[in-house]
């Protein structure tokens, strides 16, 4: 097949399109509508672009269109609980909406590829969810390099109409949005105006009544139920003149004949019966009510044109969420039952302030949504939609871990000195800094049921959208008000669809500055923060993207490649024992000791207690005592708990302490690289040198039995479950039930870093707590410090500050003996 490409135009430069193609059906005339409007705004921007229309179901095959046309009206009118079942089924059934839309994107696709080939658009329009499945389906084999928007041209959303390969979506109201973005996460969803020909604004009613011959005086209820006149439009009419002799019925009939000869044989003098026609604009700008059942074109032509729409009896399926979704946005009246159309009427006409509401809601929401030329130039000039990357197990674990009492950041303070100047930090100095932050320009799709988390990445994005600033009166109180900040900053937790902010905090006293920076656990762990840190100092380029993981299909062969490898070399042999002691050690462990502080956390916010060290100091002990510094600082953390807890103190707290297990090839990707060791540190009552010596030992026993790379090796495995299961397993795992608290020990600069001329004097970094796990403890090496940051729900504050102040002592005590 041939690749079409996108000759990407530049609208806000005066490019121009070529050729632009529109996708729609003949299925009823609202998608026809649609993309007539569309049509209307290309001409309008681009009046030399060739235009050309695509029917989806007629490139199916011979009688394929036909066929589904009748099957449409058959539904609807012979059969709705079929309709409205198969509606419902691919709302409930994840597996079968999936099924489904895969049929119909091969097939639609495979039988759009010649022709979208053969025009080779540069810009793709479509107003049918089949010509945009097709259409997906092109755009993820290659096959399709143009621009693709779809317009939503129905009120309420469904998964058939939204599909994340298309670039742009656009929904009618912002009450869709949710929806549409339910229906495929990686899509780009917008607010579209009313996809109506221009002649659907606002108007002169009294002028278009006399053009039509209307009464002024009388309230004109429009009756339109699409160009195939669905329903029961007989009752509708004789309740609307059941209303009162003021209210005059016009029907618009379309192509139904047979409805236009029932209705005229009523023989009603103030109804007015039309067949059809082309004057729809007038007869909508000459009413008081638009009266429909659908919800598509004909609810959209009035919005466009400032009127009140009722919903009476709405078709199956879309029809009735259409006007549920009206509804909610304030735009429609929804009646269902017998005589319920003739009270509303009746209300309307006692209240007119009422009816003047609507109206205003209406002519409201269309001022503000994006314009068909807005949203056509943008599709234009931004960037084609990145298709979305599997997430590794490594890192969804965290989005299925996290919920809205605990959930999943870690982050990183920057202490900033003043510049060689005197002058402060500024917010161009931290968006040069931020540009090189992990996850940036990443959106974090948490998946569900039958779909896989994944990421996209978001080029739109930028160091100065997600950067907030907030000035300090100068000379702030640095402790204090730095504390404040922290507390407050990392209360409010990142979300998956922007999993990075940041903060610039200024007016600290001595001029500096604080840069605060959190971010969701799945885009990446601490040490890809710090190295991303550190390397932007030293000039170094961005972090690499994850790889893809392996798909399920190439398990087998990666695992036979693994094999020949470890038979061949005895070093991979080792590795493999060591992994099995690990895994087995887990296995063993079982559930942590029970520890007397209370668990539950009650909501985000935090507390965040810090303190420092001296780095030549604390190496300098961990050498006279013989043992590295990672285990001396976490036994200061194990004396620091003992102290808390006083004489109810345990003889073991168990605490997960991730571990890096990075090497030449991921130090500098994205994403988790760590293990865990699972170490029940000895807090019981002994002297602090036995306590350093005991915490070696237990660390050792740990990390000799490979208990790091088993911890991961257990999350790569849980991967491989189905979604909906990995999910379950993942918040049996990661829980309270088997640690008791978190503490990490990160590798940090070892030389002082500048950037932008501010020398970063100090980073605490920032870890997130677990479900039922309410203490964790970060301690960093950076330049000449130890830094150690103490996480605690916020109503535990003092706890957090005795941890951090105990660490301290314990520190100052150990050197006092030591010496």
């Amino acid at each position: 097949m041939q690749l079409v490409t996108a000759a990407r135009g530049t609208s806000g430069e005066g490019g121009a399109l070529e050729r632009v193609l529109i996708v729609s059906a003949n299925m009823g005339e609202g998608h026809n509508a649609t993309g007539r409007a569309l049509e209307g705004a290309v001409r309008e921007r681009w009046p030399a672009a060739e235009v050309k229309w695509l029917d989806a179901l007629d490139q199916l095959g011979p009688g394929f269109g036909g066929l589904f046309r009748r099957i449409y009206v058959a539904n609807v009118e012979t059969t709705p609980w079929l309709y409205e079942f198969f509606y419902d089924a691919i709302w409930r059934l994840a597996w079968f909406a999936a099924a489904s839309k895969r049929f119909t994107a091969s097939w639609c696709g495979r039988r759009l590829a010649k022709p979208v080939a053969d025009f080779a658009p540069d810009l793709v329009l479509s107003t049918y969810p089949m010509g945009t499945a097709g259409l997906a389906w092109l755009r993820r084999r290659g096959k399709l390099r143009a621009p693709i928007g779809a317009w939503v041209s129905d009120f309420a959303p469904h998964p058939f109409w939204v599909y994340g390969s298309a670039d742009l979506t656009m929904v009618m109201h912002d009450v869709a949005v949710g929806l549409a973005r339910r229906c495929a996460p990686s899509a780009v969803v917008g607010v579209s105006a009313p996809p109506v020909r221009a002649e659907f604004r606002p108007g002169d009613r009294a002028g278009a009544r006399h053009r039509l011959g209307l009464p002024p005086e009388a309230f004109v209820a429009l009756v339109s139920c699409g160009s195939l006149g669905f329903g029961d439009v007989e009752g509708t009419v004789r309740e609307l003149l059941a209303a009162g002799p003021e209210v005059l019925p016009v029907a618009i009939c379309g192509r139904n004949e047979a409805l236009q000869h029932r209705l005229e044989r009523l023989g009603e003098p103030r109804l007015r019966v039309v067949g059809w026609t082309d004057r729809m604009a007038d007869y909508t700008i000459a009413s008081d009510v638009v009266v429909t059942n659908a919800g598509g074109a004909t609810g959209l032509e009035a919005l466009a044109c400032g009127r009140p729409v009722l919903m009476h009896r709405p078709i199956a399926a879309h029809g009735k969420a259409n006007a549920r979704l009206m509804a909610e946005a304030g735009l429609a009246l929804v009646t269902e039952k017998d005589g319920e159309l003739t009270g509303s009427v009746r209300t309307l006409l006692a209240e007119p302030e009422r009816l003047k509401a609507m109206a205003e809601a209406a002519t409201r929401h269309c001022d503000s949504a994006t314009s068909l030329t807005a949203a056509l130039e943008s599709l234009v000039d931004s960037p084609l939609n990145p298709a979305p990357q599997r997430l590794r197990p490594e890192d969804a674990l965290f989005l299925h871990v996290a919920t809205p009492q605990v959930p999943q950041q870690v982050g990183a303070v920057l202490m900033l000195d003043p510049k060689a100047d005197g002058s402060r930090p500024t917010h161009a100095d931290a968006v040069h800094l931020l540009s090189a932050t992990p996850g940036l320009r990443a959106r974090l799709l948490p998946g569900g049921g039958l779909w896989r988390a994944k990421w996209q990445e978001d080029p739109a994005r930028s160091a100065d959208g997600i950067l907030g600033d907030v000035e300090l009166p100068a000379g702030s109180e640095l402790e204090s008000s730095l504390t404040a900040q922290m507390d407050d900053f990392f209360s409010e937790p990142v979300t998956p669809d922007h999993p990075v902010r940041a903060r610039l905090v200024t007016g600290l006293e001595g001029e500096q500055g604080a840069l605060l920076i959190a971010l969701h656990h799945a885009a990446s762990d601490g040490i890809a923060v710090i190295g991303a840190l550190v390397g932007q100092a030293r000039g170094k380029p961005p972090l690499d993207p994850p790889p893809a993981p392996l798909r399920r299909s190439r398990l087998r062969g990666a695992a036979d490649r693994v094999s020949a490898v470890t038979r061949k070399r005895p070093g991979r042999r080792k590795e493999a024992e060591e992994l099995a002691r690990g895994v087995w050690a887990l296995a063993r462990a079982g559930t942590a000791p029970r520890v007397p502080w209370e668990t539950g956390i009650s909501g985000p916010r935090r507390h965040y207690a810090r303190a420092h060290l001296s780095a030549p100091q604390v190496r300098a002990a961990a050498r006279k005592v013989g043992v590295p510094t990672t285990d001396f600082v976490l036994a200061l953390v194990a004396e620091a708990v003992h102290q808390e807890l006083g004489a109810a103190a345990p003889e073991r707290v168990r605490v997960l302490i991730p571990m890096s297990i990075r090497d030449t090839g991921t130090f500098r990707q994205l994403g988790n690289h760590t293990g865990a060791a699972s170490v029940d540190l000895p807090t019981g009552a002994m002297s602090l040198a036995e306590r350093v010596r005991a915490t070696r030992e237990l660390l050792a026993e740990q990390v000799t039995r490979g208990a790091p790379r088993a911890g991961n090796a257990v999350v790569r495995v849980i991967g491989i479950l189905p979604p909906w299961l990995h999910r379950r397993v993942a918040r049996l795992v990661y829980r309270g039930t088997w640690f008791s608290m978190i503490a990490s020990v990160l590798p940090g600069a070892r030389s002082p870093v500048v950037l932008n001329g501010s020398l970063v004097r100090t980073v605490y970094p920032v870890l997130s707590l677990a479900p039922d796990v309410p203490v964790a403890v970060g301690v960093m090496t950076w330049a000449d410090r130890f830094t150690v940051c103490v996480t605690v729900p916020a109503g535990h504050a003092a706890r957090g500050d005795r941890l951090a102040g105990t660490v301290t002592s314990a520190f100052a005590r150990l050197q006092s003996e030591a010496d």
